[in-house]
């Protein structure tokens, strides 16, 4: 009986995420009404999170560039090359392939052993780059939209920077003048994993019923959206981890920070100056990342469950 209990407790924490994506589609016409909380519980993950980073830690490395590099090849490709078959999947593959790394990778390198130091600093100049960039781009693809570069460029920055920095800065004052405290939240980092299992559920929640309520969407669609959607998350992973591997052994860290995207900023990038349909595909993009960060997790909790 105990070994019983034992198994299904392994299974349940093992693919937690995957349990929180079923509620949180199972149940999503009551949790999808809590994504004002999103923001929350995320600055309390990277709080713990950060807790694990210390200011001498923060530095660029040659992997940055290659990732920084990679994505925007990629991106700019999967767009010219799929935009004469069909300008939305094109546009929204390209969309979350140049979309910076989500501040929550943090929190899932963090549980994988990877180096939360090394994500934090692409996850700072990446971001201002693509506020710098992604204007330009925009104003290519919707020069009716009559959004300034700078006024766009600033939407941006106030979009991401907030939920970046100031978790940081405040984990870093605690460090410097109340070291107790953060010693107290060190300890328990690890908290992280719960609240980020029932952030997911909700992240799912809302994601379905976005899927729900667009009229757009046949079931072939769905099927074409979701499936080119998948394989572009299991390609940005591998490219992630094989970059990382090559340069200095961050199979776990280069892996996250060029395949886990910041979802949610995409989708306000495509509803807040492109075509709101286009929005569908990081949708689908939280639902594919999110099983692969579950199956991540199951299989380094079962390496290290042996050991």
């Amino acid at each position: 009986m105990a070994a019983q209990r034992s198994l299904f407790k392994r299974i349940f924490k093992d693919y937690a995420l995957m349990w929180a994506m079923v509620v949180g589609g199972v149940l999503y016409p009551y949790l999808y009404h809590l994504e004002n909380l999103i923001i929350y519980t995320i600055f309390i993950m990277l709080v713990f999170a950060y807790t694990k980073v210390h200011p001498r830690d923060l530095k660029i490395e040659p992997l940055h560039y290659v990732l920084f590099a990679a994505q925007w090849i990629l991106g700019l490709l999967i767009y010219f090359v799929l935009a004469p078959f069909s300008p939305l999947l094109a546009q929204g593959l390209a969309l979350i392939t140049l979309t910076p790394t989500a501040t929550s990778a943090t929190v899932i390198t963090m549980m994988l052993g990877g180096s939360i130091a090394f994500v934090t600093s692409f996850l700072i100049p990446c971001n201002i780059l693509v506020a710098l960039i992604a204007p330009i781009l925009l104003g290519a693809l919707y020069p009716d939209t009559g959004a300034s570069y700078w006024s766009t460029v600033f939407d941006i920055l106030a979009e991401v920077s907030a939920l970046l920095i100031l978790p940081l800065v405040l984990v870093w004052t605690l460090r410097f003048t109340l070291p107790k405290v953060h010693a107290a939240l060190a300890k328990r980092a690890t908290w992280t994993f719960y609240v980020w299992v029932a952030t997911v559920a909700v992240i799912a929640a809302k994601t379905v019923h976005t899927i729900v309520v667009n009229p757009e969407l046949t079931l072939q669609k769905t099927a074409v959206y979701f499936v080119a959607t998948m394989i572009l998350a299991m390609v940005l992973y591998f490219i992630g981890q094989k970059s990382g591997a090559y340069f200095g052994g961050q199979r776990v860290s280069g892996r996250q920070a060029l395949g886990q995207k910041n979802t949610i900023f995409a989708i306000w990038i495509a509803y807040t100056f492109m075509n709101p349909a286009v929005g569908i595909i990081p949708s689908f993009y939280v639902i594919c990342q999110n099983i692969l960060n579950s199956l991540e997790l199951a299989i380094y909790s079962r390496e290290h469950a042996d050991r």
